[in-house]
């Protein structure tokens, strides 16, 4: 049987995943440079991404949403942390970021 997609809840999982990661490179860079407005935009990010997230919770599973929304956070801030601060990736680090887009892929779909 043929499930519609749920385009405004992808969009909530979108939105708030980019929110937490923005609040967690908001947070390193004020841990690292001691500039209180990263900070700030920090825990404003995290306010409105777990805003976001208790709106998911009305249109999906809990576990599922939680491990989606986890789940995209951990690979976007797994690149950002490359990109942004040059944090070295290992090559099992790497195979965990392809596992957990796996998971998040299996999750997202009804077999």
């Amino acid at each position: 049987m043929f499930r519609s997609i749920d385009w405004i809840l992808w969009g909530l999982l979108f939105g708030s995943a980019v929110l937490e990661i923005t609040g967690d490179l908001a947070l390193k860079w004020w841990a690292e440079t001691d500039r209180w407005l990263g900070l700030g935009i920090g825990l404003t990010a995290y306010t409105i991404a777990v805003g976001l997230f208790a709106l998911m919770l009305r249109r999906g599973e809990l576990a599922v949403v939680f491990a989606l929304w986890i789940g995209a956070a951990t690979i976007g801030l797994a690149i950002a942390g490359y990109w942004l601060f040059n944090e070295f990736l290992s090559w099992g680090q790497l195979v965990g970021v392809g596992l957990t887009l796996l998971g998040v892929v299996l999750l997202s779909v009804k077999l």
